[in-house]
């Protein structure tokens, strides 16, 4: 039975939510790798997760990478990386083990100038742990897939439902995971991203999460 549209109970919008956060929220098991790459952001939760893969013994090193985004401009003091690093370091991580790139404005440049600065360092991985907020690893591996396809990259977000993880307002989070699966597409058809098959039934969710959100009036999406 569908959803009624015309009710804002947040079990609702839960359940609207489900479908497309288990598709782009893509998890796989960790295994020992070169290294662990982490994508800024403004979510402390990310290097904290990255911190643990570390003293797992997943990875030997850390690579932090990110300038400012919308939501740490004007808050953060300094590059999401060195906000990251910190973090990093007061969870007992060693300096030593931590690479900085400070200058990528989106995936698509954390990806190319984090991989540069790994070889400027002198690393050369041909496996990765990628850690990120978990509504953008599907699109960061989809990065790494197709600008460093020899690289083997699992995804590693921090575990949580799309209720724990939430940043912002409900139906700014809606509209960003909506977003989200437009992104795939786009950036897919620019040559970015490898390739995303949505399944019909995520584009189904995605109608009616859009629908719920614009108070139940017929949705093009």
């Amino acid at each position: 039975m569908p959803e009624p549209m015309d009710t804002r109970d947040e079990a609702v919008f839960q359940r609207l939510v489900l479908p497309i956060w288990a598709f782009l929220a893509r998890a796989d098991s960790p295994v020992p790798s070169d290294v662990i790459f982490v994508f800024g952001s403004q979510d402390l939760v990310v290097p904290q997760r990255a911190a643990e893969l570390f003293h797992a013994g997943q990875a030997p090193s850390v690579l932090v990478t990110g300038r400012f985004g919308p939501m740490t401009v004007g808050v953060f003091e300094q590059s999401e990386a060195l906000v990251f690093k910190d973090e990093l370091v007061r969870r007992g991580v060693p300096d030593r083990a931590i690479i900085t790139e400070v200058e990528a404005a989106n995936t698509l440049e954390n990806v190319r100038f984090g991989m540069a600065e790994l070889c400027a360092a002198g690393q050369r991985p041909r496996s990765a742990l990628l850690v990120a907020k978990p509504f953008v690893m599907r699109r960061c591996l989809a990065t790494f897939a197709r600008q460093f396809p020899e690289v083997v990259a699992r995804g590693c977000p921090p575990a949580g439902s799309a209720a724990a993880r939430r940043d912002r307002h409900r139906d700014a989070f809606g509209a960003r995971l909506l977003a989200e699966l437009r992104r795939l597409e786009t950036y897919a058809a620019s040559g970015d991203i490898a390739s995303q098959q949505v399944p019909p039934a995520v584009w189904a969710a995605a109608r009616r999460l859009k629908a719920w959100i614009d108070d139940g009036a017929p949705s093009g999406y």
